[in-house]
């Protein structure tokens, strides 16, 4: 949970903060944690991306975003999912998940 209150504090998707220039330096080698680069996930990759729109905790902007990192993607190597009525936890709990978000993602598995 601290990892992603950082993401949304900061709006970027990096390795945990220590928020200790010396504990950075010493696993990182640089004061700040290092930024991960989406768009080096190679373009042939096969992706699955599924989210809801009643997601507080990864909402629709910050998946948007990372779609955008990822728009020279093979398109179809690229599969997105968007539940219009899902939010964070229904992907483990939702009393339909199992044919919304499992059963898409073995075909999605299955064709790889």
């Amino acid at each position: 949970m601290i990892h992603l209150s950082q993401l949304i504090r900061q709006g970027t998707l990096a390795m945990f903060d220590y928020e200790n220039t010396d504990e950075n330096n010493r696993h990182y080698g640089q004061p700040t944690p290092p930024v991960y680069d989406m768009t080096r996930i190679p373009n042939d990759l096969p992706l699955l991306m599924s989210y809801g729109g009643a997601d507080a905790l990864s909402d629709v902007k910050d998946v948007q975003l990372l779609l955008e990192s990822l728009k020279d993607h093979e398109g179809d190597k690229l599969v997105v999912q968007y539940r219009n009525d899902y939010a964070h936890a229904d992907y483990v709990m939702g009393e339909n998940a199992k044919q919304d978000v499992y059963e898409p993602l073995i075909s999605f598995f299955k064709l790889q």
